[in-house]
């Protein structure tokens, strides 16, 4: 099964992170599965690939508006004891599933000098969790007839792997090559090709977009690009069979994340068909 899931948390100890704490929040997980079975935290660590992705946190009170500047938003998010905040975090496969869900109420996550408790595991609709099979997402694209366009929110920094550079651009193939990637290496059903994927997505039509460049500072020494932003593709010019596959790996996409280190907080897809 692939599952999404939302932790919400309150902030314990507050303060300031300076720079994108994807890693920190990446170990804080780890931290929480090794605690519960050290046989499948070993497990999910010598895997190239991590069975689950890990989301940004979002503040619970939007009121309260982010910064006007994109780069602090994410390079220095701060927060307050007491605070409330949401956590996505996602599943590929059963175990990853059952062991992100089974976080008992309270649990302590220490990302870096700040602290988190857990407070409740949303899984049932709201804030667009939930969990599907393989199977259900293949037989949606075979039934989507009447679907013309995709749409996809890349919701935390976005980026690529391309010729040896980071690459941050939301060009099709290069999206939707990575969730053929991703399809292939979790070793689900159906057979997905690479190069099909990138041919089909190379005849998507760009309808609209809103989205940004920005620099990610994942250490004092390294900072990476990558983008943010909402971005739509008409199906009009696709064969059948693109659109099953175009259609498949972008329900795909909010289970799997896009691009690279979706597991240390990159690439949270949010998508919709129309």
């Amino acid at each position: 099964m692939l599952g999404v899931l939302v932790y919400r948390l309150r902030v314990e100890t507050g303060g300031h992170f300076t720079m994108f704490p994807g890693r920190l929040l990446h170990g804080a997980l780890f931290h929480y599965l090794s605690e519960r079975s050290a046989e499948l935290s070993a497990d999910f660590h010598a895997r190239q690939i991590k069975p689950f992705t890990i989301g940004c946190l979002q503040r619970a009170d939007r009121r309260r508006a982010p910064s006007a500047n994109t780069e602090k938003t994410f390079n220095e998010p701060a927060f307050t004891e007491g605070e409330s905040v949401f956590l996505r975090v996602t599943a590929l496969d059963d175990a990853a599933l059952m062991a992100l869900a089974a976080m008992p109420r309270g649990t302590r996550l220490q990302v870096g000098k700040l602290a988190f408790s857990l407070e409740e595991v949303l899984a049932d609709g709201r804030m667009e969790t939930g969990a599907a099979a393989p199977d259900e997402l293949a037989a949606a694209a075979l039934s989507m007839e009447r679907a013309r366009s995709v749409r996809l929110h890349f919701r935390s920094p976005t980026l690529f792997r391309a010729d040896g550079y980071d690459y941050a651009f939301p060009q099709p193939e290069r999206i939707f090559a990575s969730l053929a990637d991703k399809w292939t290496q979790q070793e689900l059903p159906a057979v997905i090709y690479k190069d099909a994927a990138r041919i089909a997505a190379a005849k998507l039509v760009p309808l609209a977009w809103r989205g940004e460049s920005l620099r990610v500072r994942l250490t004092n020494q390294k900072r990476v690009p990558a983008f943010v932003g909402d971005f739509s593709f008409s199906l009009a010019e696709l064969s059948e069979e693109e659109r099953e596959i175009i259609l498949l790996l972008t329900q795909f996409a909010p289970f799997c994340g896009t691009g690279r280190m979706t597991a240390q907080g990159m690439g949270e897809t949010y998508v919709s068909i129309s």
